[in-house]
């Protein structure tokens, strides 16, 4: 499994003549960028009170450097009821929502003069930073037949991505930290201007944890028919890297990228009939670099996207270029291309729509587990799901099992191939190792 991080984009340009302006419509708040950490585990301890243990009894060492003992020494217990304690682990993080685990600590003897303690813990993976970025060009209010059913009336594409973005935020709220841009922004309008171009220079919605109610607000609302505007993709990515790069790089950042035609709004177009009838050529470097240099993919999804070149007509759209190729080439630079001829996830309905943006955010889910403490015996960590220990490996690309995230002190550790995989549907790993009790 690659460890990256990466947006999720979604982007259309249907700059139409004649569009209304939507200047009614008011500008997204931005709030505050946020830098997230892995999480904290919150660790739990039984404690049983009125009890006498000998602790002067022999011990031997097993050659691994943990002490054991070698006789056990009659106790007296009374027990006057189980009680349990909940103290979150120290870190240096901001802030974030603790997963949910559950840690035993136990003593196992001595390393020297520091007690070394066995820790077993039930811990979820950590919540990948994701930027959701949608396209709110003219052309999105084009009306299609969202459940394939041609008795039942058409919708616009708006109202079936704002459905499908709310059924996705809904359902991976606590498994992932959302956040949102637009392009164009809402105060685009529909003139063959620049005025169509319009992106904001900062994220409509910061990436935080259980995000949902934040995002919703501030999209389009589902039955609205003034937006309008071009398809300025370069620009509305370059915002929503921006902030993912601002974010904490040890936690995988995402983008998804959602559009229903090929880009245009070149910020280096010479004039009004370049901007809008030639393909943004900025855009695939962005993605690329993205990808190669910060460790963000793009997953790319296309809304109602026909493998042919567009006519060479002035309406708006880039002459002659197939903007099922260019969504391909997106793709493939993003580092999430699908195999076979079609990389990207195209949606040609509201029902392929919902299917794809669930498919990218089972594919997007992390597989990397924070440690609470860096273990004394890296050799001796095991890690199960269910009742299946999983095997330590040294290739996450090519096999599958466990791996320590480099460098030491070890802090986190990833899982890999059907490894990867089956914790996605788990949820949750158990994890025990030794460590220094400081």
């Amino acid at each position: 499994m690659r460890r990256f991080s990466g947006v999720l984009f979604l982007a259309s340009f249907g700059l139409v003549s004649g569009c209304g302006d939507n200047g009614n419509d008011t500008q997204g708040a931005t709030g505050t960028m946020m830098t997230t950490t892995l999480p904290p585990l919150t660790t739990t301890t039984s404690t049983t009170t009125g009890t006498e243990t000998d602790t002067t009894a022999p011990t031997t060492t097993d050659g691994t450097g943990t002490a054991t003992e070698s006789t056990t020494t009659p106790t007296t217990t009374e027990t006057t009821g189980p009680t349990s304690t909940t103290e979150p682990v120290d870190t240096t993080a901001g802030p974030t929502t603790e997963p949910q685990t559950s840690t035993t600590l136990t003593t196992m003897g001595t390393t020297g003069d520091t007690p070394c303690q066995e820790i077993s813990v039930t811990v979820q993976p950590v919540k990948p930073n994701t930027m959701l970025v949608l396209d709110k060009s003219g052309s999105m209010l084009q009306k299609w037949d969202a459940d394939a059913d041609p008795a039942t009336p058409d919708v616009t594409r708006w109202y079936s991505l704002y459905g499908v973005v709310n059924q996705v935020l809904t359902d991976f709220n606590d498994k992932f930290n959302f956040g949102m841009n637009l392009f164009p922004s809402k105060n685009a309008l529909g003139e063959y201007k620049m005025t169509a171009c319009l992106v904001n220079d900062t994220v409509e919605v910061p990436v935080a944890e259980l995000n949902k109610d934040a995002i919703i607000p501030v999209l389009p609302a589902q039955s609205n028919m003034t937006i309008a505007g071009g398809t300025p993709t370069a620009l509305g990515m370059t915002a929503a890297l921006d902030h993912l790069k601002s974010l904490d790089p040890a936690v995988p950042r995402i983008v998804m990228l959602v559009t229903d035609g090929a880009a245009n709004c070149s910020t280096t177009a010479p004039n009004l009939t370049e901007l809008f009838e030639v393909y943004d050529a900025n855009l695939a470097p962005i993605v690329g670099d993205a990808f190669t240099v910060d460790s963000i993919p793009t997953y790319v999804i296309g809304i109602a996207i026909d493998n042919a070149p567009n006519p060479n007509i002035q309406d708006g759209n880039p002459n002659t270029i197939n903007p099922y190729e260019k969504l391909n080439e997106l793709a493939t630079l993003g580092g999430t291309a699908k195999a076979g001829d079609e990389k990207f996830y195209s949606a040609k309905n509201a029902i392929e729509l919902s299917d794809a943006l669930n498919a990218i955010v089972q594919d997007a889910q992390s597989c990397i587990i924070p440690l609470e403490s860096p273990p004394a015996f890296p050799d001796k960590t095991i890690v199960k799901l269910g009742n299946t220990e999983i095997p330590m490996i040294a290739d996450c690309a090519n096999e599958s099992g466990w791996r320590y995230i480099e460098p030491m002190p070890y802090t986190a550790l990833e899982l890999c191939g059907t490894a990867c995989a089956d914790l996605k549907i788990a949820g949750a790993a158990d994890v025990e190792y030794y460590c220094d009790a400081g």
